[in-house]
C-alpha cells in the first residue's frame, strides 16, 4: 500500500505528543508499506534529509501579521499537494493535524479524488476542519463584518488555476478518532462524507522506568506550558497543599514555555508564596523526560482546556507515577478515577489540592491504583495502536475505492 501522510509538523521539528504519535505510526508503516510525509517548512533546517519526508509546504503561525501570507501560502499548498500526489501515487491520503498548514492542501487532495482518512486527535483541528482555516473557510458566502471583504479576496484569489478549491463538495472519506469523548463532540463539515469511523486511541512508547522519588516532595507537569493546559491550577494548587494540607511540595513544569506566560506564572507564584517552589524546565529531550518521572512524587495533568485523551496521563502510568489529573474530554478513557488516578474537576484548585494530598498521605491506596493503571495502560502500546492504524487504513482504501 501506498500511503501519503499530510501534517503541519513533523519530528524532529515537534511541540507536543501528536507530532510523537504520527512519527511512530509512520515508522510503523514503512516496515511493510511506501509512506511519503508531505510536511511544513517550519525548522527546516534542523531536519536531516530524508527522500520520503517532503518539507515544502509554508508554516503558518496563529498571529494575526501572518494574515497576508494567506493566499500565497495556499496556492503554494495546492500546487505542492498535486505535485506529491502525482510523484507518490499513494492508494490512500492520511490527514492528520493541519492547524499550522494551509488547509488547502487536504482540500486539494479532495478534489483530486483520491481516496482520503483523517486523523483527529485534537478538538481545535476536529472543530476546525476546513470551517475554521484562514482561506478554505472563507471560499463560500455568508460571512459577515469584517470577515465579508476577506471572504472577497480568498474568492477572487481562488479563482487563479493554482486553487480553484471547491471545499463544499461532500467527499467519501475515512475518520480515525482518538477518543470517543472527542467523536461525541465534533460535528464533521459537509466536505467529509465517513464511510468509516474509528476509534482508536494513541500508542505511547515509553520503557518501564525504574523508581528514584526525590527526597523532596516534586510534582510533575509535562507539556506545554499554557493557562489551557493548567499551568496557573498547578501553581494555586501547590499553594493550595501548603496552606490546606500543610504538605510543601516542589512543582517542575516541563515544557515549551514563552517568555510571556513565564514571567506570568513568576508573578503568580511570587504573590502565593511559592516563587521558590516552582520550577520552569523548559522542553526538555526524551531521556530528561524520563528524569522527571522517575524523581516525581506525582504526576499532575490539570487541564483546563479540552483533552482529547490525555497523553501525559498514560506515560506517567507506564513509569508507574501516581497521577492526579482534571476530568477533562478523553482522560476518564485514559484513567478511571479512582481506579487508576484521582480526577478533579477543571479549573477547581482546591479539588486539585486535595487530590494531590491524598495522593501523596495515603501511600497504600495509591500504590494500589498506581499497580491497576500500569496494568490498564499495556493496551496503550505502540505496536497495538500501529496495527490498529494499518487495519484502519488498509479498510479505508478498499472501502473508499468502491464508494
Amino acid at each position: 500500500m501506498r500511503v501519503l501522510v499530510i501534517t503541519d509538523l513533523f519530528p524532529p521539528v515537534a511541540f507536543g505528543g501528536y507530532e510523537r504519535t504520527c512519527a511512530a505510526l509512520v515508522e510503523g508503516l514503512r516496515e511493510r508499506h511506501a509512506v511519503t510525509v508531505l510536511t511544513s517548512d517550519l525548522q527546516r533546517a534542523r531536519a536531516a534529509p530524508e527522500p520520503w519526508v517532503r518539507r515544502e509546504l509554508t508554516y503558518l503561525g496563529p498571529s494575526r501579521r501572518e494574515l497576508v501570507r494567506v493566499p500565497l501560502a495556499a496556492a503554494r499548498a495546492a500546487t505542492v499537494t498535486r505535485r506529491a500526489l502525482a510523484d507518490a501515487r499513494p492508494d490512500i491520503v492520511y490527514v492528520w493535524n493541519c492547524l499550522g498548514i494551509s488547509q488547502a492542501a487536504p482540500c486539494a487532495v479532495l478534489q483530486a479524488q483520491v481516496p482520503v482518512a483523517y486523523r483527529l486527535s485534537e478538538l481545535w483541528f476536529a472543530s476546525s476542519l476546513f470551517r475554521g482555516d484562514r482561506f478554505v473557510g472563507h471560499l463560500g458566502p455568508g460571512r459577515r463584518g469584517l470577515h465579508r471583504p476577506w471572504g472577497w479576496l480568498v474568492r477572487a484569489v481562488n479563482r487563479h488555476p493554482a486553487l480553484r478549491l471547491d471545499p463544499a463538495r461532500p467527499v467519501p472519506a475515512a475518520v480515525s478518532w482518538c477518543s470517543d469523548d472527542l467523536r461525541r463532540r465534533v460535528t464533521l463539515p459537509d466536505a467529509v462524507r465517513p464511510i468509516l469511523e474509528r476509534t482508536i486511541h494513541s500508542g505511547v512508547d515509553l520503557a518501564a522506568l525504574p523508581r528514584r522519588p526525590s527526597s523532596r516532595v516534586t510534582i510533575a507537569y509535562l507539556g506545554r506550558v499554557t493557562a489551557a493546559k493548567g499551568a496557573d491550577v498547578a501553581v494555586r494548587a501547590l499553594a493550595a497543599l501548603r496552606a490546606a494540607h500543610g504538605v510543601d511540595a516542589q512543582l517542575v513544569l516541563a515544557g515549551h514555555c514563552d517568555p510571556a506566560t513565564a514571567r506570568r506564572i513568576g508573578r503568580l507564584a511570587d504573590a502565593l508564596g511559592v516563587a521558590q517552589r516552582v520550577e520552569l524546565t523548559g522542553p526538555l529531550d526524551r531521556d530528561a523526560v524520563g528524569q522527571v518521572l522517575q524523581r516525581a512524587r506525582v504526576v499532575l495533568v490539570p487541564s483546563v482546556a479540552h483533552e482529547a485523551l490525555g497523553r501525559v496521563c498514560i506515560e506517567a502510568a507506564l513509569a508507574r507515577v501516581p497521577v492526579v489529573a482534571s476530568r477533562s474530554g478523553g482522560i476518564p478513557e485514559a484513567l478511571r478515577d479512582g481506579d487508576h488516578a484521582l480526577l478533579f474537576e477543571p479549573g477547581d484548585v482546591l479539588a486539585c489540592a486535595a487530590a494531590l494530598a491524598a495522593t501523596l498521605e495515603d501511600g497504600q491506596a495509591t500504590q494500589a491504583r498506581v499497580r491497576r493503571a500500569f496494568e490498564h495502560v499495556q493496551s496503550f502500546s505502540v505496536e497495538r495502536f500501529v496495527a490498529a492504524e494499518e487495519a484502519f487504513l488498509e479498510e479505508a482504501a478498499s472501502r473508499l475505492r468502491a464508494a
